[in-house]
Order: C-alpha cells, then structure tokens, then sequence
C-alpha cells in the first residue's frame, strides 16, 4: 500500500495539524479509513507499472493490476526502483542465509496488488524452495483472485495444470467466495491485521513456524494503531524462531514537511495511524527489539539508495530519465524508512546480514 507524495511547491499551503494526531489511543480501525487504504492498491500499482515502463526493472506481470497506465513523474519512478530494489537485495540475503534449508516462508502482510511473488517465479537464478504466502483484507484477495483467474500469465506461475485444476465456475466462485487460494509455491488468503483472531488464516494455508520465514510490511502497520501494529511484531517474533521482518512506512511527522505529509494523507481517509509513536528511526528500533527482535537495522530511503542499493543497479537507471528534483527528493525520502530485524539462535547468521553498514555492496 503506498501513496505518491505531493510537490514540495505544496509546503506552507496547510494549516496547523500539530492536533491531527492527539485522539486517544486506537484499537481498530474504522470502515472508511479501511476502504481509503484498500483504495491504495491501485495508485501503488500504477507507480510501479510507470517505473518499469520506464525501464527501471522488469515486471512483466505488474501491467495486469493497472486498468489506465499513465507516466508519472521522475521522482516516483526513482522512488519506486529504490523500494524495489531494497526488497530484492534484502530478500537475496535471506535466500543466501539459508540456502542449504529445503525450504523457506516469505509471508506479505498487506499484500495489496504486489506481484513480488511473480517475479521470484519467473526468475531463473533462483531456487524455487519456498513458499508465497500473501494475506489482506478480504475486499483485496477476491479483486487479486479475480484478476488472476482473468490472466493465463499469472495463472501458470501459481500451477502449471490451472485449468485443470481451477479452470471450472464453481471452483473459481467458491475461491473469490472464501477468499482462498494455495497451491505449491503460493498461498493466498484474507486478513485483519487488527485483530489476531483472524490470524488463524495461517494455519488453514498450511503455514510452517519451524522454518525460516520473511515477513514484508510495505506501508501497513503504519496505517492501524499502534497496540495492533505491535501485536502483530509480537506474533511474528513469538511464532518464527528463524525469521526477518521488513517493513517501509514514514517517519518525522513533526516537521513542517512530516506535517505537510500527514495532511496530505489524512485528506486522502487514510490517517497514520502509529506514526507518531515512532516518530524517528531510534523509535523504529526500540519497537522491533522491544517485540522480540535480537537484532534490528535502519536506513532512511535516502541512505536506502546512496549506501546499500548496488552502485551498477544507480548507474543504469539514472540514464533514464533526465533528474532535477533533488531537494524534493532528499525531503521525501528523508521521511521513509526501511526497517530491517532478525532473529536467529545463530549468531552468525545474525551477524552476517548487513544493512546499514553496507555502502553499496
């Protein structure tokens, strides 16, 4: 889930919002704030299919999400590569980790329109030893199902005998029905991150706590109050012993660009709902490693793209495209982060990961 951030021209045209945020503490969500951020899937797609048309990666599969294909701007384009480009090369160093394990767990919380799990399929050079497991609100699996059973390109990377398996109206309605759909390498279901009974959704895909596991959080845990978002942490770091989690949400909502941003958002019936208890990156890492977490690293997205992002990967996309958005680009990207925690009973392994001190491995 992800919105694209308004021009910095738009700094100085809000008014007083130090107050958006002093309700008292949440422990749900309203409907409306849950079909704002549902609403999200379809801008976030967007942004990703501009990128690659672009030529900043390849997704082949992205294009399948997005009904009006419209260019945007240089700055969401580069933006959108360094959020794909982090995953990739931190997902890489899981995988590396443990890559003599029979198999592995990548579970995406808010998976929205992402279409991580394609990619990984379609790539040769990796070892298809793992599971996919995608969950979010129900309203967002039966649209993904749909528009799955709609495209044969999506279908043969879930299951080469789809349409012998799935291929029927009763088999396909009762998927879109129960919100439900696992084969081999992907499963597929309907969440509440609000509420932990909905979790039991992870023993119905057949989930395994004994091997290791990846859980990513793209703009999610930021959206829902804080108490959910820990509890979430907490399940996660109790359940998985061998695990990472990733996450990518927003930072300093307490200068004048942070409260700009908050506004923005808030106009859009989406508020952040955490963001103030974790207002900067030590907050971020007292969170994960107060929840659990034995070891947790940070980098605000500028540092995201001048320090870890591999330096052949920068020279190749900034070709692209002609770039003059500079203190536009440090204010935004000074606002996000990627938070990196591990937990191992290896001390090696935690010890191997590298995040914040990489520069550009």
């Amino acid at each position: 889930m992800s919105f694209s951030i308004p021009p910095l021209s738009s700094i100085g045209n809000h008014g007083n919002n130090n107050n958006s945020n002093s309700h008292a503490p949440r422990t749900s969500i309203k409907k409306s704030h849950k079909e704002s951020i549902i609403g999200t899937n379809d801008d976030a797609a967007s942004c990703k299919l501009s990128a690659v048309n672009v030529g900043y990666y390849s997704d082949p599969f992205v294009k399948y999400f997005v009904k009006h294909p419209i260019r945007r701007q240089p700055l969401i384009n580069r933006g959108f590569f360094s959020r794909v480009e982090c995953i990739e090369q931190l997902v890489s160093q899981f995988f590396n980790q443990y890559k003599d394990v029979d198999k592995k767990q990548i579970i995406s919380l808010g998976c929205g329109f992402d279409t991580y799990y394609f990619r990984l399929m379609n790539n040769k050079d990796i070892k298809k030893d793992f599971i996919y497991f995608e969950v979010d609100y129900d309203q967002v699996i039966s649209n993904k199902i749909k528009i799955i059973q709609n495209h044969k390109e999506l279908q043969s990377m879930i299951d080469k005998e789809w349409d012998s398996k799935y291929d029927t109206n009763e088999k396909l309605a009762s998927m879109v029905n129960h919100q439900r759909l696992s084969s081999k390498n992907y499963r597929l279901g309907s969440i509440d991150l609000t509420n932990l009974e909905t979790f039991k959704v992870f023993n119905e895909l057949e989930i395994d706590y004994n091997v290791p596991t990846l859980f990513l959080s793209e703009c999610v845990l930021v959206y829902i109050p804080t108490k959910c978002g820990n509890d979430v942490i907490q399940w996660a770091s109790d359940k998985f012993s061998e695990s990472c989690f990733i996450t990518y949400e927003q930072i300093k909502p307490n200068d004048e660009f942070g409260r700009m941003m908050i506004k923005n958002i808030e106009m859009k019936g989406c508020p952040l709902l955490s963001i103030e208890s974790f207002p900067e990156i030590e907050d971020q890492r007292k969170r994960y490693n107060s929840l659990g977490w034995n070891k947790t690293e940070i980098l605000d997205m500028r540092h995201v793209y001048s320090d870890f992002i591999n330096k052949n990967r920068l020279k190749e996309t900034e070709k692209l495209e002609i770039f003059d958005e500079f203190e536009e680009w440090d204010l935004i990207q000074g606002h996000y982060v990627y938070v990196f925690a591990m937990k191992s009973n290896a001390p090696s392994i935690l010890d191997s990961y590298y995040f914040e001190n990489s520069k550009n491995k």
